[in-house]
Parts: C-alpha cells; sequence; structure tokens
C-alpha cells in the first residue's frame, strides 16, 4: 500500500470534519439557517475547507517557491457529475492554471464506493521545457514534481469519505508507468501487457521519453501487425482496506500475470 509521508498524515489526523465542511460565508439569509445549499466539492469540502487544506498540506508554501505567491481556486461540478478543483494564479485563464483535478465517486464492479481520477494535470506556466525536463506527450508545460505530495492528499482525501480504493484509467502509456509506482492494474491480463511493453522498452534501450513519442508517432507496432500500436487505457487501482490490497498481493493474481507474460510482442520501425 502506497506510504503516506508522516508530516501528511499528522495533518490528517489534525484537520477535522467540522473544518473541512464549513462555509465561511457571512452573508446568511433565513433560509440558510435551516437548509445548507453550499456548494461542496466530493459533497462534503466546502470552499474554507479546501483552502485550509491547501495552506495545512503544506502546497501554498510549496508554489510560493516556484515564484506564486497568490494562488486561487475554483471547483464545481461538471455536467456528467464529475467534480472539479482547479488551482491558479489569479486573474484566471487557461495559461495561469497551476493545477487541475477532476474526480467522480462510481463503482469498479463489486468495489464501492471507489474514487477515480478522471484528469490530473500538475503544471509550471512559469518554466519551460529542457534537455532535464524534456516535453511528455500532452504536456503545455513542465511539470511541478509535486505528484507523490499530491496523490497522498488524494489518498488522504478518499480515506476520510470511506471510499474503498482510488483508480484511474491513464490514456498515455507514460502515465499508466508513472502510477505503476503505486497503482495495480485492476485485470491481471492488463498488468501482464504492461510488463511486456516495459520489457520491450528496456530491451530497446528506451527512456519513458522516448517511448512515449515513438508512440506518439505511430513507430511502434506488435510483431506481426500493419497498423501502429496504441497504449490501451486500462484501470489501475489503489485499494485503501487491506482486505482488498492482499487480492492484489496474492498468489492467484500474480501466477494470472505470469501465465500471460510474453503475450504480447513490440517491436520499433524507424
Amino acid at each position: 500500500m502506497f506510504k503516506i509521508p508522516l508530516k501528511f498524515r499528522w495533518t490528517y489526523r489534525h484537520l477535522t470534519s467540522a473544518e473541512l465542511s464549513k462555509d465561511c460565508s457571512f452573508d446568511l439569509c433565513l433560509s440558510n439557517l435551516f437548509e445548507d445549499n453550499t456548494q461542496r466539492f466530493l459533497d462534503f469540502y466546502s470552499e474554507q475547507g479546501l483552502r485550509l487544506s491547501l495552506k495545512r498540506y503544506g502546497f501554498v508554501a510549496k508554489l510560493r517557491e516556484f515564484g506564486y505567491e497568490q494562488v486561487d481556486i475554483r471547483f464545481g461540478v461538471r455536467e456528467d457529475g464529475s467534480h472539479y478543483l482547479v488551482v491558479f494564479e489569479p486573474p484566471f485563464d487557461k495559461e495561469s492554471v497551476i493545477a487541475e483535478l477532476v474526480v467522480r465517486r462510481t463503482a469498479l464492479d463489486e468495489i464501492f464506493p471507489v474514487l477515480k481520477v478522471e484528469w490530473l494535470c500538475l503544471q509550471n506556466p512559469r518554466a519551460s521545457f529542457s534537455a532535464n525536463k524534456p516535453k511528455l506527450p500532452g504536456q503545455q508545460y513542465p511539470g511541478l514534481g509535486l505528484g507523490k505530495d499530491v496523490l497522498s492528499a488524494i489518498i488522504l482525501m478518499a480515506l476520510r469519505l470511506k471510499y474503498q480504493a482510488v483508480i484511474n484509467v491513464a490514456d498515455h502509456f507514460h502515465n499508466a508507468y508513472i502510477y505503476s509506482g503505486n497503482f495495480q492494474f485492476y485485470k491481471p491480463e492488463d498488468a501482464a501487457r504492461f510488463h511486456d511493453f516495459c520489457r520491450f522498452m528496456e530491451h530497446e534501450g528506451f527512456s519513458l521519453v522516448d517511448i512515449a513519442w515513438a508512440l506518439e508517432k505511430g513507430k511502434v507496432f506488435l510483431k506481426g501487425e500493419d497498423t501502429p500500436y496504441n497504449w490501451e487505457p486500462a484501470v489501475q487501482i489503489l485499494p485503501l482496506r487491506s482486505s482488498l490490497a492482499e487480492k492484489y498481493d496474492s498468489r492467484e493474481y500474480a501466477d494470472v500475470v505470469e501465465s500471460s507474460n510474453g503475450k504480447f510482442q513490440f517491436e520499433y520501425r524507424s
């Protein structure tokens, strides 16, 4: 299971549900005294609670180190029912977005509820790509290097709201690769395909950036196929309950993965 840093666990224990869900508005009409119509992220976090979380977990201070003296947030619910949270440098526009998270409450076969991360973008609009920070497909700006901290916060948020797991479906191989350090593939067959692709990448001596662009430019093929291979998105899961985590540590799961290893053979064509 993902190891959450001590400072995050300490902060989690000292943030109360009342602090995270209460509204800070003083413009209360009579109806507010009897009915709470305040919009909340994931039906729990108020605007005040989100701001408090960003400060207590250290994100505001870290963004200040990047030169962002002022940051603001927007959050709400999309038409499809997913919840979004945007952190930006005022005034708001597409070029000022520093972080964006889109999540939804859903089910995964017999597992309910699970928190699905539909979109996560962490970027530094003030930075430029370089040899040390090359661009990956889909990136507009270099990353912030805060992925582990943000994942810790997402996991703690899911634990507080009693979710059974956090899941994602990465639309690019490089995203699935990054997530694989902490997430398991829900289906062992998808894990085997991922392992086959990783072995191909290592055999060819490709870096993650190299293979990401090779896929993007249509230079990777399944052996015997004439059509370029496109990464097939698959569910990755991070269990938040030990009983669920045991499934992915089991001999049964490992046996299915091993029995499918080598099924997918890839090749690079320049």
